[in-house]
């Protein structure tokens, strides 16, 4: 009879599911490298698919919610649904069609999503400290941080080209994060 990862007892803790995950994990990674990596090489052409792509994201969010409003005029909640929907949609609307502008606003919002991933990071990198190779997780945690600080102090000088060099940067580190933990995982297993 075969063992399964939680009747192993005879190896340390983390080391059969890393095991078990690694081919995932690489891929994960080389994904994200290649992802970085596209994202420096065009800055303009990754922050501006991301701004255009948000834009109708959110006006169709928008279309969804007043739709669903007049589908329930009975609800309480009526006249604030068709609000925030009215809201999505124009705000969408704005971004799509001034993609520059909305460039700006997204810098923000990825700054902040960048800080909040550093150290979620950092929260992963705690949780497999018996791991090694953590500590790349722990670098990428920190770095993911500083880039985010970087871009929201940097605003709106650096908007439109900032956002994609700045979030590739970020995934390459990632990436390589990944990796690197799953090499450690595989050299301490062998």
């Amino acid at each position: 009879m075969a063992k399964t990862l939680s009747q192993s007892s005879a190896s340390p803790p983390g080391r059969d599911l890393a095991r078990a995950i690694s081919g995932r994990m690489i891929l994960l990674g080389t994904a994200l490298i290649i992802c970085g990596a596209v994202a420096i090489a065009s800055p303009a052409i990754s922050t501006m698919a991301v701004t255009l792509f948000l834009g109708l994201v959110l006006a169709v969010g928008g279309i969804v919610k007043i739709v669903q409003s007049f589908l329930m005029k009975e609800w309480g909640g009526f006249a604030w649904q068709l609000l925030v929907g009215l809201i999505e949609l124009g705000g969408g609307l704005l971004v799509y069609f001034n993609p520059m502008k909305g460039a700006i606003a997204i810098t923000i919002v990825i700054a902040l999503v960048l800080m909040a991933e550093g150290l979620a990071q950092l929260g992963l990198a705690f949780r497999l400290r018996a791991q090694r190779g953590v500590v790349w997780m722990v670098l990428s945690g920190i770095i993911t941080i500083a880039v985010g600080a970087a871009l929201a102090l940097r605003l709106p000088y650096d908007g439109v080209y900032a956002p994609g060099t700045l979030v590739g940067i970020s995934l390459v580190f990632a990436g390589w994060a990944y990796i690197a933990i799953v090499l450690a995982a595989r050299r301490a297993a062998a």
